[in-house]
């Protein structure tokens, strides 16, 4: 197949415009090793409650699936960094996972790959954007477009800006000139697999998502098993402990992170215990361009019953 390096560079450099911090190019194909350990993952039942990744699991092997886009001959990958060591914003005593500090990113990256899709689709080429949005296997492309690794902890690892990185994708029937693959370079090093608090790793890139706290305090419903309770913590959303005692995460540059991803006035005058009372109205109002509208008010307060609950301290008794 021949490759449109011209329009390869444009892409490139205009997602970098727009505040990318890496753009790289994949040729679409039918993954090989990723679908195994999918078929592998779903057939443990480790996707929990997330029924959507088994009905979905033949369209994100393949993206040129016509569930996706029949033709597709390449997958662009965007990376937007939101690091910021040691910074924080929640709710005291509640931790909130880093990337939902600021605006939501769904709504932040669509935005800006659309921007980039038009420049395929002015020249003929049909494209469709994800982000988090489709069933598309965003980290595998990430590393055979050379942007990143898988690390141990399944997370995306992009050398240079660790593993606080959000993606968008793009299928396009553009014939773009790929990039070189990134190998997985976490050698002997296990300290995301041991410093999980509810032990969630089954081993090295295996993760059991009904034991993870990101998980636990987002996408499940009901009432959380108690054997996760204690490990819970702090944490109200999500969880970055496997990230944050990752190396490359100590070593990442401190000035990479997308302004929307900052912490705004969201946080300021509330506290974890104002969730027990919020009514749905004035949580909407609240929530509104946050990813934390993903765990709804019911959930929210649950996790922070569990969060006040750790801390025992006499004063949230009420």
């Amino acid at each position: 197949m021949s490759f449109d390096a011209d329009l390869t560079e444009r892409l490139r450099t205009a997602g970098s415009e727009e505040g990318f911090a890496r753009v790289g190019f994949a040729e679409a194909r039918r993954l090989g090793e990723e679908s195994e350990h999918l078929d592998a993952w779903l057939a443990a039942g480790r996707h929990g409650e997330m029924g959507w990744m088994e009905r979905t699991a033949e369209v994100r092997k393949d993206p040129r699936h016509p569930k996706m886009l029949t033709g597709a001959r390449s997958v662009v990958v965007l990376a937007a960094s939101y690091r910021r060591r040691g910074a924080f914003a929640g709710p005291a005593p509640a931790r909130v996972a880093k990337y939902a500090h600021g605006r939501d990113y769904h709504n932040v990256l669509t935005k800006k790959a659309r921007r980039l899709s038009k420049l395929l689709t002015d020249q003929g080429y049909p494209s469709r954007v994800a982000v988090d949005s489709k069933p598309v296997f965003e980290r595998a492309w990430a590393e055979r477009a050379g942007v990143g690794f898988i690390g141990k902890n399944c997370c995306l690892i992009v050398p240079g800006l660790g593993s606080h990185v959000l993606l968008a994708c793009i299928v396009t029937g553009a014939p773009l000139e790929p990039d070189a693959p990134m190998e997985r370079r976490c050698g002997d090093c296990s300290l995301c697999l041991t410093a999980c608090p509810t032990g969630a790793f089954v081993d090295a890139r295996n993760l059991d998502a009904r034991e993870c706290i990101s998980y636990l305090t987002i996408e499940h419903r009901g009432p959380i098993p108690e054997v996760y309770r204690d490990g819970i913590g702090e944490w109200m959303f999500g969880c970055d402990v496997c990230q944050d005692v990752c190396p490359y995460n100590q070593s990442a540059r401190q000035d990479a992170g997308m302004e929307p991803f900052e912490p705004g006035e969201r946080w300021d005058d509330l506290e974890a215990s104002d969730f027990l009372r919020m009514d749905e109205a004035r949580f909407s109002a609240w929530a509104e361009g946050s990813a934390l509208k993903r765990a709804k008010r019911e959930g929210l307060a649950r996790n922070t019953a569990l969060v006040l609950g750790n801390r025992g301290e006499a004063c949230h008794l009420p």
